[in-house]
C-alpha cells in the first residue's frame, strides 16, 4: 500500500513501498524557504547527508606539507644556520659532515649535493632520520625523495624502510612499513599512511640501502596531517 502524489501528471512524492521498512521518496527538490533539517544521524552509506555535529567533528586532510623550510637562508659565514623559532627538532643516526645536515632533507628543496641532502657516514643498513614535532598530528601522507644522484644507474638507494612514530622518543609503533623492496629514487613519491593515534615523533628507519659513498640519505621529506 502506497500513496503517491502528482502534479500536472508528474510525480512529486510517493509515501509508503513495498520494502518491508516503508520509505517516502521524494522526485523533485526540496526548498526549505530557510527551514532546517534536524535529527539527522551519522551517515553510515556514502550518499548519506551529514549533520553539523558530523562535520565540525570530522577531520580533514591539509594538503599542504606540514613542516616549513628549517634552515635559515643565511649562511653564517660558512656554518649551517638552522632555523629552530618553528621547534622541530631534526635528528639522525648519522651524517657524512656538516655539508650533508639532516635538516637539508627539510628545506623545501630538491637541491644536489652538499647543503641540500643528508647522507649517512657510509651506513647502509639500520640507519635513521628523525623530526620531533612541537605537536602531536595524525598523518595521512608521507612524501619522500632520495638524494639526486638515486637513479637506477647509480648506488645508494634506500629500498627496504619503515615509518614510525613515537610520543616519548623510547617506544615507537610502526605507522607505514613498505614493501621489499620499495626504491626511494631521485623523485618525490608519496606514500598514504593509515593510523588513528596522534604522534609528534617520525622517524623513517631504514633497515637496508645500496653501499656507497658518502652514503644512502634523502634530498626531501614532508608530513601530511589531518586538522580536526
Amino acid at each position: 500500500m502506497f500513496f503517491l502524489v502528482k502534479a500536472e501528471a508528474q510525480n512529486i512524492c510517493r509515501l509508503g513501498t513495498a520494502d518491508e521498512i516503508p520509505e517516502i521518496i521524494i522526485y523533485k527538490n526540496i526548498r526549505m524557504y530557510s527551514n532546517r533539517l534536524t535529527n539527522l544521524p551519522a551517515p553510515t552509506l556514502p550518499h548519506g547527508a551529514a549533520n553539523k555535529l558530523y562535520v565540525d567533528g570530522t577531520p580533514r586532510k591539509v594538503l599542504q606539507g606540514y613542516i616549513p623550510p628549517l634552515m635559515a637562508s643565511g649562511r653564517g659565514f660558512g656554518r649551517l644556520v638552522l632555523n629552530d623559532k618553528f621547534g622541530f627538532v631534526v635528528t639522525a643516526s648519522s651524517c657524512f659532515n656538516n655539508l650533508f645536515h639532516p635538516i637539508n632533507v627539510f628545506n623545501g628543496l630538491y637541491a644536489s649535493g652538499d647543503r641540500g641532502e643528508w647522507a649517512t657516514k657510509n651506513e647502509a643498513r639500520d640507519f635513521w632520520i628523525q623530526i620531533k614535532c612541537p605537536d602531536l598530528v595524525r598523518l595521512w601522507s608521507i612524501a619522500l625523495r632520495g638524494r639526486e644522484s638515486n637513479t637506477e644507474r647509480v648506488v645508494e638507494r634506500i629500498y627496504k624502510w619503515k615509518l614510525e612514530g613515537s610520543t616519548d622518543g623510547n617506544t615507537y609503533t610502526v605507522l607505514y612499513e613498505a614493501p621489499n623492496p620499495t626504491f626511494i629514487g631521485d623523485e618525490v613519491r608519496y606514500f598514504p599512511i593509515e593510523t588513528t593515534e596522534n604522534f609528534n615523533i617520525f622517524r623513517l628507519f631504514c633497515l637496508e640501502a645500496e653501499p656507497g659513498r658518502p652514503g644512502p640519505g634523502l634530498s626531501y621529506m614532508q608530513l601530511y596531517v589531518y586538522i580536526d
